[in-house]
């Protein structure tokens, strides 16, 4: 059994429709690729018992190919020339040699040029290919870049060309090692099996003597630690579209894969891995080098980190290499993998041996971020437990999900809409800061809600707490009676399990960036719509109060997910088709659970239904003002038989005046 020969379980939901795959095999992990392939498909890729398997959802279908079928005469003649002369066949087989290319022929991945129409039985998008990646062991992490699509991104950022063509993802493995994993961007042809020619390439990172924890990826430029270099970093910048022509010619892109485990109180390795370019005559131009692999650094960590990730912007910024490591002890950091340490010259000469003297990246502890304290049961102070925590505005601020609920936003840099300047206020990047620390959130919230049922997820160390008799009122006596055998239920138990994901929702040319952001804590769902909108709607002290559902934490609620537990929840871009809702958000919802993906997206509409919905609503806005008019002329007392009928045949029906409702019913609107 696979997903593509079964149907998903459909489930109508009040914001859409909820898609459950279920799998033959355990899910470790899963995650979406933030890219859309060039026939337009969402990508998603999870992490299973054996390997990766990468599935394509929604975008253009496969072409069918011409005359694929043979007709009962051409089988006729092709078997009477095979078996009444062979020496023809040996003859012919000489002759074509130079032009041999019909066995090792492969059907060309060819799509159609519209969107197929969608068909009411099943409005949603279909999976059109997966393909599996066998790797000899379990897959229980996964990470790929973070970077925009073509039609966010500006010009001026280059981008390394292999992510044109191929999409590269890292995995951690049970085996103690690190696959990296490269896979074209366009699905193969589902009648190419050979998984030979699919262009796949695996490379192995080793170094753990423990399973690793976590993985996350970023691309640098070879040499690029001299951007580092204080004053020179603006104009570095600004040379940024001449890095991306320069590119094409040296081909001196890196791949930066930064893994950590438990081992000696916490471990940190740092790879580089080179990008080389193969020959131009083979479709696939990229390919990762497996002999320049060198680990860069191993850092020793103060204790185990539970989650790491790359700053999303890219190369060209100083900041693009900062990691973001957080610690359940209750503490985030950010480390500078390409700090350079420079050999003690003057500064001339430091200049006129600039190729001599190379760089060496060291590294360094830019700022720490700390959490609040709260106070447990026993009456011990400590520090609030981070669950996970996530560069958002861009890279310049970091949102943390503590076990108790709580969400909070420090503004490393500055860059919200809060008076507070932060403790970078004026400078371009924090590399001009070491050892410093940032205690108050700009912004927080908390995240509430019915309590799943799985306790397994929860913290062991708060205990239930007894009811308590209070005095009886009318305010408290539903409460108290429902207290009184069950007990009370603490909305701020810790959840030891739970994830942040954020995705831009607009262009970097928009002044402010508009960010989406999902949490999940243990089975529970919220979002936020519009991370700068809520913000500055709770910094606001003039103006008009913004009450929009995109400036407010909402609950997703109503996922079922058959009694398993969750995995991993995570953005999936989603076509541009006609018939989804325009006002919709421009992604889907991935869920995976144990043995199953769950994908809230949408219910989509076809070309028919959508010309249907629009001569309907005509028809309703042709009939509405001869009822208006009756209603008027109903209330001036001019309204003749004809009209008095419509009043009263619409009464009877489901078009009811408005003007005529039950004084009782009337007063329940304004109540």
């Amino acid at each position: 059994m696979s997903i593509l020969h079964t149907r998903p379980l459909l489930r109508q939901r009040n914001e859409g429709l909820q898609l459950s795959y279920q799998l033959p095999h355990r899910v470790y992990s899963a995650t979406s690729y933030p890219v859309l392939s060039p026939n337009g498909s969402a990508i998603i890729l999870y992490g299973y018992d054996t390997g990766l398997r990468i599935v394509w959802r929604g975008g253009r279908a496969f072409r069918s190919p011409k005359n694929s079928v043979p007709t009962a005469e051409t089988v006729e003649s092709e078997t009477s020339e095979s078996s009444n002369d062979n020496a023809v066949m040996i003859i012919d087989s000489d002759d074509e040699a130079g032009s041999e290319p019909p066995k090792d022929e492969q059907p060309n991945a060819d799509f159609e040029d519209e969107e197929t129409e969608i068909d009411s039985s099943h409005p949603f998008e279909h999976i059109i290919r997966y393909i599996d990646v066998p790797l000899g062991t379990k897959v229980l992490g996964l990470a790929v870049p973070q970077f925009l699509p073509e039609e966010a991104r500006s010009s001026l950022d280059p981008l390394p060309p292999i992510l044109s063509k191929m999409m590269v993802v890292s995995a951690v493995c049970a085996d103690f090692s690190t696959r990296v994993v490269t896979i074209p961007l366009t699905p193969p042809h589902p009648r190419e099996t050979n998984s030979s020619t699919w262009g796949i390439q695996t490379l192995s990172l080793g170094g753990h003597q423990e399973i690793p924890l976590g993985v996350s990826i970023t691309f640098t430029y070879q040499g690029g630690e001299d951007h580092h270099q204080g004053g020179r970093s603006r104009t570095r910048l600004a040379s940024a579209a001449q890095a991306s022509t320069v590119s094409h010619k040296n081909e001196k892109w890196e791949l930066l894969v930064a893994t950590h485990s438990a081992e000696s109180s916490g471990t940190l390795f740092v790879h580089r891995i080179s990008i080389s370019r193969t020959s131009a005559e083979t479709p696939i131009n990229y390919s990762l080098s497996p002999h320049l692999i060198c680990p860069i650094q191993r850092i020793n960590l103060p204790t185990p980190a539970k989650s790491i990730c790359f700053n999303p912007c890219s190369y060209p910024s100083e900041r693009h290499s900062n990691l973001l490591i957080s610690f359940s002890d209750g503490y985030v950091k950010i480390y500078s993998c390409l700090s350079p340490k420079q050999p003690n010259l003057s500064r001339g000469r430091r200049a006129s041996n600039s190729d001599a003297d190379p760089f060496i990246p060291e590294g360094r502890w830019l700022i720490t971020l700390y959490p609040g304290f709260e106070q447990s049961t026993g009456g011990i102070i400590r520090r609030k437990t981070v669950v996970d925590a996530q560069w958002v505005l861009g890279g310049r601020a970091v949102i943390a999900l503590l076990a108790n609920g709580e969400w909070g936003v420090w503004d490393v840099e500055g860059a919200g809409p809060t008076s507070d300047p932060g403790p970078l206020y004026g400078q371009s990047n924090m590399h001009g800061v070491t050892g410093g620390s940032l205690t108050v959130f700009a912004v927080s919230g908390r995240i509430m809600g019915n309590l799943p049922a799985n306790k397994s997820q929860m913290s062991s160390s708060v205990p239930e707490e007894r009811p308590k008799f209070a005095p009886m009122t009318p305010s408290t006596r539903r409460v108290r009676e429902t207290t009184l055998l069950k007990g009370t239920q603490n909305q701020s138990q810790s959840f030891l399990y739970g994830q942040v994901s954020v995705v831009q929702v607009n262009s970097t040319r928009d002044p402010n960036l508009e960010e989406s952001i999902l949490i999940r804590r243990g089975d529970q769902i919220s979002t936020i719509p519009s991370l700068f909108s809520l913000w500055r709607n709770a910094v606001r002290t003039t103006g008009t109060f913004d009450a929009s559902n995109r400036c407010k934490v909402v609950d997703i609620e109503n996922v079922h997910l058959f009694g398993e537990n969750m995995i991993s929840i995570s953005h999936l871009p989603s076509t541009s088709r006609k018939g989804r809702e325009t006002d919709h958000r421009g992604f889907d919802i991935l869920i995976a659970a144990e043995h199953r993906l769950v994908i809230l997206a949408p219910k989509l509409t076809g070309l028919g239904q959508e010309k249907m919905h629009s001569e309907t609503k005509q028809q309703i806005l042709n009939l509405s003002p001869s009822a208006e008019t009756d209603q008027a002329m109903l209330t001036k007392g001019e309204l003749d038989v004809g009209g008095m009928d419509r009043l009263l045949s619409g009464m009877a029906g489901s078009n009811r005046p408005l003007g005529l409702r039950s004084p009782l019913k009337r007063s329940r609107i304004f109540s």
